[in-house]
């Protein structure tokens, strides 16, 4: 050992971690006194990352710090070097792994996913949302939705290994709005930065789909309750039929259990009869 120096070896994981020279009560310190540490050498794999204009390497003084960014789990060799001679050589050097705090109440766990019906595929659905860009979910989860609604400007169903037997068509209000053509799976319908929401959406499976498979879709529209639509082909609208698409959840389920689902009751217009009332005359009035 070097006199006035002193070495030690830190382990350090694979992550990215900060090295941190910690201030002390001790009088030396407090007298500009604290040994110089320096990192002399690290594994292969173990980065340093210094603060602009200190020296590579070097924590010059209490509170200095830098960066190690570690591909791989190693070590790092760092040396103390005193001020000058019969300076005191012990120090509180950290290493702190950088992430994220972990909350304090509990995780929820994770949503069971419905098991995949024969002949259906796993698919994700990617939605242009206005003021957020695109967000994608997989099948049976929302895609924004009644928690965490936003005006969907477009939609694309698109297969994740294999193709996607269904295809789909959307609908958009204004002056120039309407329903577009049927476009297959790993189409893009809608718009993009136009501030036109969807208001309307019809998904139907393909002639060749297995004919057990039936879709199931949740659909959210701004200021409604969520409407619920099982079957090979399906319509989702708000009760208006201008009202902003604002989340969707789409899921295969066979054709036995979208025949078992209840349906919603369709509104029927209260019946108006006209009632005509016919004064009677009297009878001295009569001649």
């Amino acid at each position: 050992m070097v006199e006035g120096e002193r070495k030690a070896v830190l382990s350090v994981e694979r992550g990215l971690h900060m090295l941190t020279y910690r201030w002390s009560a001790d009088p030396a310190f407090l007298a500009g006194l604290a040994p110089i540490a320096a990192v002399t050498g690290a594994s292969e794999g173990v980065l340093l990352v210094s603060a602009p204009g200190d020296a590579f390497g070097v924590l010059a003084e209490p509170g200095a710090g830098l960066v190690v960014v570690a591909q791989e789990a190693g070590t790092i060799e760092l040396t103390l070097r005193a001020r000058r001679p019969g300076a005191p050589l012990s120090a509180e050097i950290e290493l702190k792994r950088v992430e994220a705090p972990r909350p304090a109440y509990a995780m929820p766990a994770a949503r069971a996913r419905e098991p995949l019906p024969l002949g259906g595929a796993e698919f994700l659905v990617s939605a242009h949302v206005s003021l957020r860009g695109d967000l994608t979910a997989g099948r049976g989860d929302w895609v924004c939705g009644p928690q965490m609604p936003g005006r969907i400007e477009g939609l694309e169903l698109r297969g994740t290994t294999e193709d996607l037997p269904l295809e789909y068509q959307v609908a958009t209000g204004g002056r120039t709005g309407g329903w577009t053509s049927w476009f297959p799976a790993g189409t893009y319908a809608g718009s993009r930065g136009k501030a036109v929401p969807l208001i309307g959406l019809r998904i139907r499976l393909k002639p060749e789909a297995a004919a057990s498979l039936a879709l199931k879709a949740e659909a959210a529209f701004l200021g409604a309750t969520t409407v619920t639509r099982v079957g090979r082909e399906i319509e989702l609208t708000g009760p208006s039929l201008l009202d902003p698409l604002v989340g969707l959840k789409l899921d295969f389920v066979t054709a036995e259990a979208a025949e078992a689902a209840p349906r919603e009751p369709v509104a029927t217009p209260a019946s108006s009869r006209l009632r005509v009332f016919r004064r009677l005359e009297r009878a001295n009035e009569a001649a």
